[in-house]
């Protein structure tokens, strides 16, 4: 396994005003993220509405060395911790020898976009093409509930909070059987993205588990 080099705070800091020019032009939509591939860490955020600061873990944010060999990674679709969805591009910060020292990672927030989509799918439902999820990343309950209910929606033709009674139970079931709704605060987030209550979850649990 190559060795990353270890490049110095200097080095990284000519980026920084790139991530702030991308931030502040897309504000507040987008945060832009300098990740340190060899200390493992956050070097620089701008725009941080993930809550991250500098000197955060990058762990559940690191690519494999392999994926590295690409000059830009996505667009890809990711969850934030708000449970807003996230139009993701990452690009590879590579020295003098063309060895990957750090990425780039731009996050757009696309939950108000999708409200805007919601209201003109009441009227005409106009399809949509789901972008990839990451497949590189440490896979988490979050992003695995989004690719659940993003191909519900594709194959259903219309956005979760417009469907009726019985295709939200099938949604439930489909959830339920990936074992999503038995991890811990997981009924709250599935809830709201749902657009329903938590007491109208718990009901089609109660159904599909025959309680």
């Amino acid at each position: 396994m190559a060795k990353t080099r270890k490049p110095s705070r200097t080095a990284l800091a000519r980026y920084f005003p790139i991530a702030e020019a991308v931030a502040a032009l897309f504000k507040p939509h987008v945060e832009v993220v300098i990740h340190d591939l060899a200390r493992n860490q956050i070097a620089y955020i701008a725009n941080a509405f993930s809550r991250r600061r500098v000197g955060d873990s990058s762990a559940g944010d690191r690519f494999d060395e392999a994926v590295l060999e690409q000059d830009v990674i996505g667009p890809y679709r990711k969850v934030n911790r708000d449970g807003h969805n996230l139009r993701s591009i990452t690009a590879t910060l590579r020295d003098d020898e063309a060895r990957p020292v750090a990425m780039m990672c731009i996050n757009f927030d696309v939950s108000a976009l999708e409200r805007i989509g919601e209201q003109v799918a009441s009227l005409a439902f106009l399809p949509g093409s789901l972008e990839p999820h990451a497949p590189f990343f440490h896979d988490n309950w979050r992003q695995a509930l989004e690719r659940t209910v993003g191909e519900f929606e594709a194959k259903r033709g219309m956005a979760t909070r417009l469907m009726g009674p019985e295709a939200r139970r099938q949604l439930v079931s489909e959830l339920e059987a990936a074992g999503l709704l038995s991890i811990r605060n997981a009924p709250s987030v599935v809830a709201q993205r749902m657009g329903i209550s938590r007491a109208s979850l718990y009901n089609y649990l109660k159904e599909i588990r025959g309680g």
